[in-house]
């Protein structure tokens, strides 16, 4: 067994489809095949049934993607530990990200970055901050920007904190909140809970929601053509929106937030490339970008 094997295993399991698999491995379907072949060979076991709808493995199969879980993560702890031996910072950084935060700050984040250590190759997954929590947590990625605030348990650093707004496209009255359509986006649960507890404090009746996205750009979208209004933070909005906004007020008026933070594990400081990037992260003005 190869590295080789092990990512076509996690290319098998991710798309349930030989011809899909063979296609990200950068392989023909029967060469594919025949290293499938040699992996059942090799440990004297069905890993996967073929079936009209693609390929379901077995408990033994699903063993080994596990195993092949596991061996690209320790793969890559020791590329990153060799390099850091050779005082070299070089190699790939894997990097999750919230959606909102791939689509604005981490280009530029990552242009610049190569700018100063051009060696550099880059995995990036986007999903919602929650899940990004969890491959961070299982060293599925190396670093992580989320945003609201999750339980985590090691190394994270405070990179912005932006104000909650109420936003219309044209002016409004707080106390008529109520008859008005609300555009709501998957927000992570403490935001939520945010949410729900300000509209609790002052209405006695429930909010009309309009229409449910999926992503915060959306949502700021469907409000720029009068779809209704929307709770937003700061870094959605631009003074080109000509919108109407409202800061958030909570407890003692104090302004509602919503912080964006870095997370990492700190025994992966001990590989340059991540001690690099993380430093580099932390002396930007990632809001600004």
């Amino acid at each position: 067994m190869d590295e080789r094997d092990w990512t076509i295993l996690l290319a098998l399991y991710e798309t349930n489809s030989i011809t899909k698999a063979a296609e990200m491995s950068f392989m023909s379907q029967p060469t594919l095949t025949s290293r499938l072949q040699q992996i059942e060979d090799r440990f004297g076991a069905q890993v996967v049934i073929r079936g009209r709808k693609g390929v379901i493995f077995t408990p033994e199969g699903k063993y080994l993607v596990e195993c092949a879980q596991e061996m690209i993560r320790r793969i890559h702890i020791i590329e990153g530990r060799i390099r850091t031996i050779q005082n070299e910072v070089k190699g790939s950084l894997r990097i999750g990200a919230s959606n909102f935060f791939t689509g604005n700050q981490l280009p530029e984040l990552l242009c610049q970055f190569r700018n100063i250590y051009p060696n550099i190759e880059f995995y990036v997954t986007t999903n919602l901050s929650a899940k990004i929590v969890d491959l961070v947590t299982n060293y599925d990625v190396d670093v992580g920007f989320i945003r609201g605030d999750y339980k985590w348990v090691d190394k994270k650093d405070l990179l912005y904190v932006e104000t909650m707004n109420i936003v219309y496209n044209q002016k409004f009255e707080i106390d008529n909140l109520p008859l008005l359509p609300r555009i709501d986006y998957m927000n992570n649960n403490s935001v939520k809970y945010q949410l729900d507890t300000w509209w609790k404090d002052r209405f006695s009746q429930a909010p009309l929601i309009g229409m449910v996205v999926d992503r915060v750009n959306s949502c700021k979208e469907m409000v720029l053509r009068g779809l209704g209004y929307a709770f937003l933070p700061d870094g959605v909005l631009e003074e080109s929106d000509n919108l109407f906004k409202l800061a958030m007020l909570g407890q003692n008026d104090q302004p509602l937030i919503r912080r964006t933070w870095m997370l990492y594990h700190e025994d992966n400081l001990q590989i340059a490339l991540i001690k690099a990037f993380v430093d580099f992260v932390n002396k930007v003005n990632v809001y600004a970008l």
